[in-house]
């Protein structure tokens, strides 16, 4: 997963919200081709996304872990699910409020899929809870 830097277009020109961020970031591209993408601004996570993961999906591995720290579960899975590297070998991994809503889900997609067949957890899916 690639890192997302927001901001806006001014007069025709780019700010950023983190251009510090974002010029270390491409610094660490220096002497290699790239591709630049810019796409209309996505909401974070939405609060009934956040609700589903805390109180639904922690609680059910949480409990398959024998865990009682949910804090430890969520760093395990995006340890597990949002790690790229970058092109050092770097490890990072993507903070879940930086993700919109569109990869967030995708993030709940990958955990219940492996939930499903490597741990036999069934996870239902958020439009069947009411």
């Amino acid at each position: 997963m690639d890192l997302i830097f927001s901001g806006k277009i001014e007069k025709g020109k780019i700010i950023l919200e983190d251009s510090a961020g974002f010029k270390k970031y491409v610094q660490s591209f220096e002497g290699k081709k790239i591709q630049l993408s810019i796409c209309k601004y996505k909401t974070k996570r939405s609060l009934k996304q956040n609700a589903y993961y805390f109180g639904v999906i922690i609680p059910i591995i949480a409990d398959w872990v024998g865990e009682d720290d949910k804090e430890a579960i969520h760093e395990a899975l995006k340890n597990k699910f949002l790690e790229v590297r970058d092109n050092k070998g770097l490890k990072i991994v993507q903070s879940t409020a930086k993700l919109n809503t569109t990869q967030f889900e995708i993030y709940l997609e990958r955990i219940r899929k492996w939930a499903s067949i490597e741990c036999g957890l069934v996870i239902p899916d958020p439009k069947s809870i009411k």
